[in-house]
């Protein structure tokens, strides 16, 4: 089991948390529960009922979706970021269904505990409504992007969404492809000539960010 102290300084590293008042941090990490899952283990299935925040310590979580008879990979988690949504402001049940990418360790802040903080953290639900408003703005930058970039463009562009500031993403390039609706081939040349020009390095389920303004850039966002 990892260290509760380094799980929560990892967690420290999600954009959403850094940016809420310290006392609700504490709360929050006070409240959570850590778990490791190994590779392929259901994390939550869609249609499953809201309960509460998951965070990524180590390795990740695959978001996918069901499309007709096949589910498809829609996002890959990566450490140091959160998903998941409150029951109070879901408006439903789950609408995709997490697996652990590989042996992952997750912190786990359940509904019944996002409660409790409401009753001394008076602003909690708004933070929450951020959170749900930042997780669609990214789903509809996403969607953009998808459509309206052509393959360097969108291979760069679903790298800087994946990394979230940080400079390793754990990902394949046959995932990749799959996130960004082109052929493996055709993401193997652009990562490639990404390398070539030293915005990225590549290694095994890994691509390192060494530039991620030149990315950017090239992402055209």
């Amino acid at each position: 089991m990892i260290d509760r102290a380094r799980a929560e300084r990892i967690i420290a590293r999600d954009s959403w948390f850094a940016s809420q008042p310290a006392s609700l941090r504490r709360a929050l990490l006070a409240r959570a529960q850590i778990t490791t899952v190994k590779a392929g283990q259901w994390i939550y299935g869609t249609g499953d009922a809201l309960n509460g925040l998951y965070g990524v310590v180590t390795g990740s979580a695959h978001l996918m979706l069901a499309s007709g008879e096949a589910d498809v990979l829609i996002e890959i988690v990566q450490a140091g970021q959160l998903f998941g949504q409150a029951a109070r402001f879901g408006g439903g049940p789950r609408l995709v269904t997490a697996i652990a990418g590989e042996h992952s360790t997750l912190l786990h802040v359940p509904d019944h505990a996002l409660a409790e903080i409401a009753r001394s953290e008076t602003g909690v639900w708004r933070s929450f409504t951020e959170l749900l408003y930042s997780q669609l703005a990214s789903a509809l930058a996403l969607a953009g992007a998808m459509i309206h970039l052509p393959p360097p463009a969108r291979v760069a562009a679903r790298l800087i969404m994946l990394s979230a500031g940080q400079t390793r993403i754990h990902v394949t390039q046959s995932q990749l492809a799959e996130l960004t609706g082109l052929s493996r081939k055709t993401v193997n040349f652009h990562l490639r000539a990404l390398a070539a020009a030293d915005i990225i390095s590549l290694a095994y389920r890994v691509i390192a960010v060494k530039d991620p303004a030149r990315l950017r850039a090239r992402a055209r966002i």
